[in-house]
């Protein structure tokens, strides 16, 4: 039990020093969630060894999973994001896929994969819960180019959430785990829809009353409306953070846009302040970086998937040359680049079933370690290069070139393939 609490002990401190590093101005425009990682990678086995992912960090670090999920689930505001972000992230999203699909069946042509569904669905994913804060502390959040930037993430995470279940299950229970997640999906709907018919005045003073009581009652009810829908999606075969995005949305559906929002910060406060430190600490102290460099193909994998995360989101970049600048398409196709939990979670779980390879269950978590610590810097530094009008600097000018010449591309393979479809058929 003492080693347990001193491992703790030792992650917390990490999480206290994170905040306090991104104040040096070096580190200012490096989001938190990037130093955390670093930093538990320095702790961990791979550098210092002076933490080690035990059973109690283990369950910590995936409940801190779950909680990051369950704040993008009160996060997501339709409303706020407006149909046209949404629209055109539904649309870069099926983009990306399809390039997805076709660098993964690549892959697999020459052996490099075995599980071409799950790494297909891996690459083009977005990480909502961790670009609002990333968004939020670089003053984007309500930025037009931050809407879009966030309808692009909100769409590349709910897309791979719905189909991860049915993606993992065993290749004869597909059309049983299909039939499961459309029932879940019927019931998170069906319950955001009945609460939404008991929002009201009275209930909100009801709950801003009960917040005030050291009980906190409401925050309880918000605990267990999270773990009742994290259990229902484990017993119908769907990813715990399927539900925990469910049980957030169900919770912004009482309380969004009334007096009683206030519910939201307090279970803000007790995910930021505790349990997602914690997962993004664990997950760098869990990397394994001597097997990864020790692996013959474990670098250039790496390489190659890093490549693949930002190449694929540069696909669909033509559908916003009429909403954003052209200084912001770069960033814009950074940071919808900017992945990690999602990836964890099905790496995890291909790697556990042996539906993927270790070797590349590690490189696609080490890419998107690289891809939450390194494209934010870079897009978040475009960005303020771009607002103070200063010219592009080469870094600037080349990552432009090449989205430019990537998104033509895609478009020219997309427009011979409309083409060549009627004579097909």
């Amino acid at each position: 039990m003492t080693a347990e609490f001193q491992g703790l002990f030792l992650i917390l401190s990490i999480a206290v020093l994170a905040p306090l590093a991104n104040r040096l101005p070096a580190l200012a425009h490096v989001p938190i969630v990037a130093i955390e990682l670093v930093l538990g990678v320095i702790a961990g086995p791979s550098v210092l060894g002076l933490v080690v992912n035990d059973s109690t960090i283990d369950f910590l670090g995936r409940f801190g999973l779950v909680f990051l999920f369950f704040q993008a689930g009160f996060e997501f505001k339709m409303k706020e994001l407006g149909p046209g972000p949404l629209r055109l992230g539904f649309l870069a999203w099926l983009i990306s896929l399809a390039a997805s699909v076709v660098f993964v069946a690549a892959l697999w042509a020459f052996g490099l994969v075995k599980a071409p569904a799950l790494v297909a669905l891996v690459l083009p994913t977005t990480a909502f819960g961790v670009l609002l804060p990333i968004l939020r502390q670089g003053g984007e959040l309500n930025t037009d180019f931050g809407r879009h930037v966030m309808g692009a993430a909100a769409i590349g995470e709910l897309c791979p959430l719905i189909f991860a279940s049915i993606a993992l299950a065993q290749e004869k229970h597909h059309l049983h785990q299909t039939v499961l997640s459309a029932l879940f999906l019927l019931i998170a709907v069906a319950s955001v829809f009945l609460l939404a018919t008991l929002r009201s005045e009275r209930l909100s003073a009801i709950i801003l009353r009960w917040l005030g009581d050291s009980e906190l009652l409401p925050v309880r009810v918000s605990l267990v409306m999270l773990l009742g829908f994290v259990s229902l999606a484990g017993v119908m075969g769907m990813e715990a953070v399927v539900g925990a995005y469910a049980a957030g949305m169900a919770v912004a559906t009482l309380v969004d846009g009334t007096r009683a929002q206030g519910l939201e910060s307090r279970l803000k406060t007790i995910g930021a302040g505790f349990f997602v430190p914690i997962f993004f600490i664990a997950s760098g102290v869990e990397f394994d970086v001597p097997a990864l460099l020790s692996s013959p193909g474990g670098v250039p994998r790496l390489l190659l998937f890093c490549l693949a995360f930002a190449v694929i989101r540069m696909a669909p970049l033509a559908l916003y040359r009429g909403v954003l600048g052209e200084r912001d398409l770069p960033p814009f196709a950074l940071l919808s680049a900017t992945t990690l939990p999602l990836v964890v979670a099905i790496s995890y779980l291909g790697a556990r079933s042996g539906q993927m390879s270790a070797e590349n269950a590690s490189a696609l978590v080490g890419a998107a370690l690289v891809t939450v610590t390194l494209f934010p810097t870079l897009a978040l530094s475009a960005r303020s290069a771009a607002r103070a009008s200063r010219p592009p600097d080469a870094i600037e000018t080349a990552l432009g070139r090449f989205s430019d010449a990537i998104a033509t591309r895609v478009n020219d393979l997309l427009a011979a393939a409309m083409r060549n479809l009627p004579a097909r058929w």
